[in-house]
């Protein structure tokens, strides 16, 4: 099991983003956790192999409200992060 690190840009505050993002990787299986950030962007992070990153990243368009745009997602590798436990929208 591997943990990335995505920031998601464009119209993803305010718009039910998060909530997608919780359903797309519940969905699939993935644990993890999704936040606003101050920049307007989001962060999503997930635990899973690479396989199914690859399919949240393509599926995610499909649950995203009309009112969302996803102009680009930066996906980082990330080490030494702990098992996570279900899929968890911060504040």
């Amino acid at each position: 099991m591997q943990t990335w690190k995505l920031i998601a840009s464009g119209i993803v505050q305010g718009v039910g983003f998060r909530w997608s993002v919780q359903n797309c990787a519940q969905n699939l299986g993935i644990n993890g956790t999704v936040r606003n950030n101050s920049d307007s962007t989001v962060t999503i992070i997930l635990q899973a192999d690479r396989d199914t990153l690859d399919k949240f990243v393509k599926k995610l368009p499909d649950f995203i409200s009309p009112f969302a745009k996803i102009a680009d997602i930066n996906i980082t590798k990330l080490s030494g992060v702990e098992k996570m436990h279900g899929f968890h929208v911060l504040y």
